[in-house]
């Protein structure tokens, strides 16, 4: 297997599975912790994020498709998704860029109109595929219901996107209107994301 990148959560390699590129997820053990609890939450985090990789397609996001999983070695084994991370379209100035991003706000209200917390959006953990938009890495993914829960995360890929693609203007606010636009509460959490805001400028 080829290495393609190396996490703090896990591994990932490309191979092939049945004749088809595929990626496969090893999630690494964490030696500080007792082995049998490491056991207990790896394999409770690996049912996690398949469920959460499930959910979201039912909820039309466009994921991975996961063809074995193996609770004895930690792994994911999913289809390898071939294409551009919508980060390096963004940077190189796609003429389709703010496409992409009302398309990513569009994939974020889904998540969160089911009930997904992704934990960790990014623009390196969306993928264009065919012209469509294809979410990676649910590894810090779960469920959740409060409005302050889902105001965070959209507020994760805000920092991220404005660290990363601050030269591209008119980008998060393409994000955030088609969030609101896609996400029946959509309005409401992007106004918590302020008081989010305003409470960190006092620690």
């Amino acid at each position: 297997m080829e290495l393609l990148q190396q996490g703090a959560e896990a591994k990932l390699f490309r191979s092939e599975y049945l004749g088809r590129p595929c990626v496969v997820k090893q999630r690494q053990p964490k030696n500080y912790r007792e082995k049998i609890l490491d056991e207990r939450i790896l394999r409770e985090r690996i049912r996690t994020e398949c469920m959460l990789l499930s959910r979201a397609k039912k909820a039309g996001v466009r994921t991975p498709v996961v063809w074995k999983v193996d609770l004895g070695a930690k792994e994911i084994t999913c289809e390898f998704v071939d294409g551009k991370t919508m980060k390096k379209e963004l940077l190189r100035g796609s003429a389709n860029s703010l496409e992409y991003c009302k398309k990513a706000g569009e994939i974020v209200a889904r998540l969160h109109s089911c009930g997904i917390i992704h934990g960790d959006l990014t623009t390196s953990n969306i993928i264009i595929h065919n012209d469509g938009l294809v979410l990676l890495d649910f590894g810090l993914g779960r469920l959740a219901e409060k409005q302050e829960e889902f105001a965070v995360d959209l507020l994760v890929f805000k920092k991220t996107f404005a660290a990363t693609h601050y030269r591209l203007e008119g980008g998060w606010d393409a994000v955030e209107n088609a969030y609101i636009k896609a996400f029946s509460t959509g309005k409401s959490v992007v106004a918590h994301i302020g008081k989010i805001e305003a409470r960190a400028r006092y620690y």
